[in-house]
C-alpha cells in the first residue's frame, strides 16, 4: 500500500480530521479522550499509505478477534491480562478509524458500513461468552458466577442494536458531525462510563485476580444495565417526537 503521489501528509490528515469529527455529546468519556484521537491519527496514516476503510475495518476484526480468542485460550497473569487487553484497545482504535478514514476519502460506502457493524455484532456477542470461558477454565469460583458475563452480554448486545436502530431512523443511517457541546453533554459522558468498551479494556486488565475483576465488571453490569433501562424509554419519546 503505497502512498498516492501529492496526497495530503499525514498532520494535514489530522487536521482535516479535527474539522469532521462526530458530535462527541454523550460520548463515553475513553471515545473522547482516547479511542477516537488515537483512531485520528491511524487514520491519517492508513490515507497516507494509501489504506481503504474497509482494509482498517479488517485488521481491526483481527486484532479484536485475537484478543478474545486469547481471553478464552490463555491463562490470565499479569503479563497475558495486559497483552490481551492492549490488543482489544489497538482493535479498538482501528475501529474508530474506519470511519474517520472513509471522511477523508470523502465518503464510505454501504458496503464499507455493514461490515463495520458486523464486525462490531461478532465481537460483542463473543467477547463476554469468552470471558465467562476464560473463568470456567481458570479461576476457581462458583459456577453461578457465570452469569455475570452471560448478563453483560445481553445487555451490552440490546444496547448496541436498540441504539444502531435509533439512529438509523433518526439519522437515516448518517451521524451527526461535531458541534459545540454544554456542561450536561459532559456530564452524560461521565455516566455513560458503564457502557464503554476501552474502560472494559482496562478492566479486563485485572483478570489475573478474578475476585477484584468480577467485582469491577459486576459494578460496571449493574451501571450498564441502569444506563440501558433509562436510555430505551428516552429513545422511544425521542422517535414519537421525531413524527410530531
Amino acid at each position: 500500500m503505497s502512498s498516492p503521489a501529492g496526497s495530503p501528509t499525514i498532520a494535514e490528515n489530522i487536521r482535516a480530521l479535527s474539522r469532521a469529527q462526530k458530535s462527541k455529546a454523550g460520548a463515553p468519556l475513553y471515545s473522547r479522550i482516547i479511542n477516537r484521537p488515537a483512531g485520528r491519527v491511524l487514520a491519517a496514516i492508513a490515507h497516507r499509505l494509501g489504506a481503504t476503510p474497509d482494509q482498517v475495518t479488517v485488521l481491526s476484526a483481527l486484532c479484536t478477534y485475537s484478543g478474545i480468542a486469547l481471553i478464552a485460550l490463555w491463562r490470565p497473569t499479569v503479563v497475558s491480562a495486559v497483552a490481551t487487553a492492549l490488543l482489544l484497545m489497538f482493535g479498538y482504535a482501528l475501529d474508530a478509524a474506519d470511519g474517520q478514514l472513509a471522511r477523508l476519502r470523502n465518503g464510505g460506502s454501504k458496503a464499507g458500513e455493514w461490515l463495520d457493524h458486523v464486525a462490531d455484532v461478532i465481537k460483542l456477542s463473543t467477547i463476554h461468552g469468552a470471558i465467562a470461558i476464560s473463568l470456567f477454565r481458570f479461576a476457581e469460583l462458583p459456577a453461578p458466577v457465570l452469569l455475570i458475563p452471560l448478563a453483560f452480554g445481553a445487555v451490552q448486545n440490546i444496547h448496541f442494536f436498540s441504539y444502531i436502530l435509533t439512529y438509523q431512523l433518526r439519522y437515516h443511517g448518517g451521524t451527526p458531525l461535531a458541534k459545540d457541546e454544554s456542561r450536561p453533554g459532559v456530564l452524560k459522558s461521565v455516566l455513560s462510563a458503564p457502557t464503554d468498551y476501552g474502560l472494559m479494556c482496562f478492566v479486563l486488565m485485572t483478570r489475573f485476580a478474578p475476585t477484584v475483576f468480577l467485582w469491577v465488571y459486576g459494578i460496571m453490569l449493574l451501571g450498564y444495565a441502569g444506563y440501558v433501562a433509562l436510555a430505551l424509554p428516552k429513545w422511544y419519546r425521542d422517535l414519537r417526537n421525531d413524527l410530531q
